[in-house]
């Protein structure tokens, strides 16, 4: 017997695999038309779905916890954004995580500076480093996560 709840899920199930395809859809088509942007890792605002399915999926994860206030993260962030566009790091996941606003996750990940930057292999914790504004030393950093 199928009961309302049952429904309901289904059609919500349906309506997010759908959203899934619209979404990944429109993604090949912005890469194609972009070109070289398929070939740059990915900076988002932290999202614990999509961490979830990063580090389920195995994925090199960047977690840059950042103060718009913090002029070492107004340093990090250009040089964060270059080193994405590199191919090397075209399946990196940046997560912006605001020192401020996201205050739980900060708490959680244990982070006391802003600035911070924390390296996973999908779910496993490879680095942290804070205060890093040397291009190269963020590559390297960013390296360990591959």
């Amino acid at each position: 017997m199928i009961t309302m709840t049952d429904s309901i899920s289904n059609k919500l199930s349906l309506q997010r695999k759908l959203a899934r395809v619209a979404v990944s859809t429109a993604i090949g088509i912005a890469a194609a038309l972009l070109g070289n942007a398929a070939n740059a890792g990915e900076i988002r605002k932290a999202d614990m779905e999509a961490y979830m399915q990063a580090a389920t999926q195995n994925k090199p994860i960047i977690m840059h916890v950042h103060a718009g206030w913090c002029p070492v993260c107004s340093k990090q962030g250009p040089l964060i954004e270059a080193l994405m566009q590199e191919p090397e790091f075209k399946d990196v996941i940046v997560f912006k995580i605001d020192f401020d606003a996201d205050k739980p996750l900060v708490d959680q990940l244990g982070v006391k500076f802003q600035s911070t930057l924390i390296a996973a292999k999908g779910s496993t914790e490879v680095g942290r480093s804070a205060g890093v504004t040397d291009k190269d030393k963020l590559r390297e950093f960013i390296r360990s996560a591959l």
